[in-house]
């Protein structure tokens, strides 16, 4: 490790490959350090997510006028645009390891690690299957390998790291239940992913936490239709398109919005919009 004016430490910056850059996140830069008596960052901001895991030692950590005392085992987050402050606690030797990252993803991820902006911060959760992961990262940015061998090696690891450090919404008291709102949203994102596949409604309503029928009233409630008929308009208003601005036969369309012969396709069209699909087609309907 190099000396610096409160550390010794060993940085490490990156540039992301084209490969990294059109995923999800990707790693900027990253550090391992042992702190001096006079350890003190801040108040600064920086532009990225910096994950700081504490490896030993006590530290202080001043976010958004509130302080926090950290240990051993715990983990916190700078998030972009946000003054942060943070320094050494005691005299037991402090040591951390920082990843900073940036991409689409990140915000999302650090919400399915338990860090929301408002509590950027862990307790316990550098454990050694943590430390393992670390690690790794390390023997690859700091290891003898050439660097630019490693870009998908070092995102496998992260993402490891990320699923270690997972948490679900009943193991935190912070994560409030979705409202109705919420998860009707997503149903509709999953719908208008998934409309072209065989669906089974049931199926859906046991993926997002309920039963069938709790589930089909508080989606036609919110929505006005139910999820079975919501699935249809999606299939048909696809269906329509490819009609005008296709040449593809329509037995084919039938196939490719979802449903399994041209027979149901042209009974539910005929049902839905009052003609056949020649006819719209054609324009005569």
């Amino acid at each position: 490790m190099k000396e610096h004016a409160v550390e010794f430490a060993d940085l490490w910056h990156h540039m992301p490959s084209k490969v990294e850059r059109t995923g999800g996140f990707w790693l900027v830069r990253a550090g391992r350090n042992l702190a001096k008596p006079n350890y003190h960052v801040g108040p600064k901001q920086i532009d990225c997510y910096g994950l700081h895991f504490i490896v030993s030692g006590d530290l202080q950590l001043v976010h958004e006028d509130e302080v926090v005392l950290l240990h051993a085992g715990d983990l916190f987050c700078l998030f972009p645009h946000n003054t942060y402050e943070y320094r050494i606690a005691s005299d037991k030797e402090l040591r951390m390891v920082w990843l900073t990252l940036e991409g689409p993803q990140m915000r999302e991820l650090m919400r399915a690690m338990g860090l929301p902006l408002h509590l950027p911060y862990r307790s316990s959760v550098v454990d050694e299957a943590v430390i393992h992961l670390l690690q790794e990262v390390e023997q690859i940015i700091w290891g003898e390998e050439p660097k630019w061998r490693r870009h998908l090696t070092l995102l496998a690891v992260l993402l490891r790291l990320f699923e270690q450090l997972e948490i679900y919404p009943e193991e935190h008291d912070n994560v409030k239940a979705p409202s109705n709102a919420d998860w009707i949203h997503e149903v509709h994102q999953f719908l208008q992913l998934h409309y072209a596949e065989p669906l089974r409604i049931e199926a859906i309503a046991h993926l997002f936490g309920f039963h069938r029928s709790y589930f089909t009233q508080q989606f036609t409630q919110n929505t006005g239709q139910s999820p079975q008929q919501y699935l249809q308009q999606l299939r048909l208003d696809r269906a329509k398109e490819l009609l005008c601005s296709s040449s593809l036969p329509i037995g084919e369309i039938a196939l490719s919005v979802g449903y399994p012969d041209l027979y149901m396709f042209s009974r539910a069209f005929k049902r839905q919009v009052g003609c056949s699909p020649s006819a719209y087609r054609e324009g005569s309907c």
